[in-house]
């Protein structure tokens, strides 16, 4: 047996060997890892083959969709033949490899096929690295990339996909060794050679694998440098020999590149990638990958190494890193195709919640606490779903709970948590303003974000400041409970969509005093006190403040609840006054970190009452055992984290949000690349679907740790700053 351990030596930025990492599998441990390209040990996580029940990391950019490599040397789920919602489940190998006589086919065991003995598997989004132990007399490692790279939407938008094979002679003999890529599952169609400079490549071209007319034709491509490519039995595939000495080694290189540019979407409008603008097939394409494979990958790189550089927990570094692998998976860049679309030709920008759970598009509270990635690295493309957003506001104020369900972006929905999503609309304007510094941009959208925050206040029904929850599930039912936790009701005010609320007219009063709007920032103040004055009269208990409290029913719930600072959270991002006097909040922080952190080992329980029972109200999602109120949902966790870190508690801080970051990273359902809404308190898995949009709300904690808003983070000296400055091109 020829394992593809080999002795290391660090040299600037190779591994010796031509070794990619040099850890061993354990899903279970946060390692400190050497890998190849970047310029410091780095903290990751290793699976073995099996690891991960959901797949593993994507490949594909920003609105390009995308290919998953999984951890047992096959693709799995892919949506670049523009399957949505729901992706193609693949499940094959794509590599095989002849040596010595013998032919291998590049994957573990299962329905007859598969040579590989054992799979170190390390992702670093958008690169996963991958090292297969075989029976051979060689070793070999795969490193494969897309380009996703911070401050270059264009760029990100490459639908195309680069595998490097690293191939060493671990004998003592000359070997010939023949590798051939081979992807499965795929389309079939007519086949055309083509070659670019030193690459040999075959385009298919085919009907699209979902309903259209019969003249449209995609294709998809596949290349080898220094190579050859064919079409037997149908299946197009590349293939590349190369002659090794003993200890010699070779990097045998693969693309895979695609262009799908129609898709339907939920209405039955068909609608166009944008990148059909600026590439005329996949041979275009893989013509672009091929002479640029090389920087982006040292782009990659070097953003990364900005990260992993950063003075962060290595728990975090890995969660930022990985987690703008949901853009990937959940995101649509369109072009304008008709004169009566309302957005320009710079195209609209849309993230669905989760194509493979539950499918909306662009739901306010999913992009509330997921945007941020799209707010930070490409604003140019957050300004499109703004006016998205914006084209739909009703003229009563009320902005679109989403722009249409399944893959749906002419469709709005209204009335559906827009107790919370109203004020959200009018923060996240802010927040582009912050990102951008653009005072015509704010001018803009003032009445947008004004008419909005009016709306909410519009559901201020008994007058005391606060917006109350109004509950929509009948008795006998929890859903639609009508906030974030929507199999939860809550009742008259609460903790979270009150505090929210007063979060939200701090901003709408910074704004207005921008729009030189002074009787708006008046009257707003004045409610702003009269709310504040009511939250501690109808929800401090002593010792915190309550879930919900509705005076005229009686209806209460006294738990401890883990997000009942979300609003801190909210106006310290925006470098705005906290919305609540410090010594109660401090004092919540105590109850928070007493109760609820340690209330379940993967993370921290959303409510739990003063005894330390788990609070049990409301339902859950459909899989057993599961309650949302018991339960550890993502931005509750999140948010609550940083308001830890905001106020000077930065231990609680820390340990509430490693708590859930371990357990989606490496508790006993790992899934780093298929991060689900909340977790199950009492199982660690997924407590509701995968691929969810709002965990990117992790990419907010660098500014709590910083101490600082969007503005400060994104100028010369700040974290997103910085980032976007290393992965910019080379000159």
């Amino acid at each position: 047996m020829f394992a593809c351990i080999l002795p290391l030596t660090l040299t600037g930025f190779s591994l010796a060997g031509g070794m990619l990492f040099d850890s061993p599998a354990d899903p279970h441990s946060l390692q400190v890892i050497r890998v190849a390209g970047l310029t410091e040990s780095v903290p990751g996580t290793v699976y073995p083959a099996g690891a991960l029940e959901q797949g593993g990391m994507p490949l594909g950019g920003v609105g390009t969709g995308y290919v998953c490599v999984d951890t047992d040397g096959r693709l799995g789920k892919c949506s670049i033949f523009n399957r949505f919602p729901a992706p193609i489940s693949l499940n094959q190998p794509f590599l095989s490899m002849e040596v010595a006589g013998k032919r291998l086919v590049i994957a573990t065991p299962r329905d007859g096929a598969g040579d590989v003995g054992a799979v170190r598997y390390f992702g670093h989004f958008p690169v996963a690295d991958v090292c297969y132990e075989l029976d051979a007399p060689v070793s070999l490692e795969l490193r494969a990339f897309s380009p996703f790279i911070p401050g270059d939407a264009m760029e990100s938008n490459t639908p195309a996909a680069i595998f490097e094979a690293h191939v060493m002679n671990a004998s003592q003999s000359d070997q010939s060794v023949c590798l051939a890529f081979s992807p499965g599952g795929f389309p079939s169609g007519d086949a055309e050679p083509f070659s670019i400079e030193k690459w040999s490549g075959v385009q298919v071209s085919h009907r699209p694998i979902e309903h259209l007319p019969a003249w449209v034709r995609h294709t998809f491509a596949i290349l080898v440098e220094d190579g050859s490519v064919s079409t037997e039995g149908g299946v197009a595939g590349a293939i590349a020999r190369r002659e090794l000495k003993p200890g010699e080694s070779a990097t045998i290189r693969f693309i895979l590149a695609w262009h799908q540019p129609y898709l339907r979407d939920s209405s039955g409008r068909v609608e166009k990638h944008i990148y059909a603008t600026r590439f005329a097939d996949a041979k275009s394409v893989a013509g672009h990958a091929a002479k640029s494979h090389a920087d982006w990958l040292k782009r990659i790189l070097a953003w990364q190494s900005v990260i992993y550089g950063a003075d962060l927990p290595g728990w975090l570094k890995e969660a930022l890193v990985n987690a703008p692998y949901a853009l990937t998976k959940n995101s649509l860049w369109l072009a304008r195709t008709r004169p009566d679309d309302w957005w320009g030709e710079e195209g609209l920008f849309l993230v669905n919640e989760s194509f493979s759970t539950c499918s909306i598009t662009e739901t306010m509270p999913c992009r509330f606490f997921g945007h941020w990635p799209a707010l930070l690295f490409f604003p140019e493309l957050e300004l499109t779903t703004l006016k998205a957003i914006r084209s739909f506001q009703l003229r009563g104020g009320e902005p679109p709970f989403c722009l249409g369900l399944a893959f749906g972006i002419r469709d709005p929905r209204y009335h559906c948590q827009h107790t919370c999503g109203a004020g959200e609309y009018a923060q996240m304007i802010y927040r582009y303003y912050l990102r951008t510094g653009d005072r015509e941009f704010l001018k803009d959208f003032w009445d947008s974000a004004r008419d909005s925050i009016a709306f909410m206040m519009s559901l201020d029904k008994d007058g005391d400041g606060l917006v109350e929850d109004h509950a929509h599930n009948i008795e006998g039912e929890t859903f639609p409970a009508n906030n974030p936790l929507d199999n939860w009701a809550w009742h008259g005010a609460s903790s979270y969509t009150s505090g929210k609320g007063l979060a939200t007219l701090v901003c709408g009063v910074k704004m207005a005093e921008l729009a030189d709007d002074k009787a708006q920032a008046e009257e707003w103040s004045g409610k702003l006190s009269q709310g504040q004055k009511s939250f501690e009269e109808k929800l401090w208990t002593g010792d915190y403040y309550r879930v919900y409290n509705e005076t005229s029913s009686g209806r209460r719930n006294d738990a401890c609840f883990a997000a009942q600072l979300s609003c801190v959270w909210c106006t310290r991002v925006l470098g705005l006054a906290d919305p609540l006097p410090n010594d109660r909040m401090q004092k919540a922080l105590e109850s928070i970190a007493r109760l609820n952190i340690p209330a379940s080992p993967y993370g921290m329980v959303d409510a739990v009452y003063p005894d330390g029972t788990l609070c049990v109200e409301g339902g859950g999602s459909g899989i057993p055992d599961t309650c949302w109120s018991r339960d550890i949902f993502t931005q509750c966790n999140a948010t609550a984290a940083m308001a830890f870190i905001y106020l000077g508690k930065r231990e609680d801080g820390e340990r509430a949000a490693k708590g859930m970051l371990d357990t989606i990273f490496r508790g006993p359902h790992a899934m780093p690349w298929s991060q689900p809404c909340g977790l199950n308190s009492k199982t660690g898995g997924t407590c509701h679907g995968h691929d969810y949009y709002d965990h990117m709300v992790v990419w907010s904690y660098p500014l709590s740790f910083a101490g600082q808003d969007i503005s400060a983070a994104c100028s010369p000296g700040g974290l997103i700053h910085d980032i976007i400055a290393a992965a910019s091109p080379r000159k």
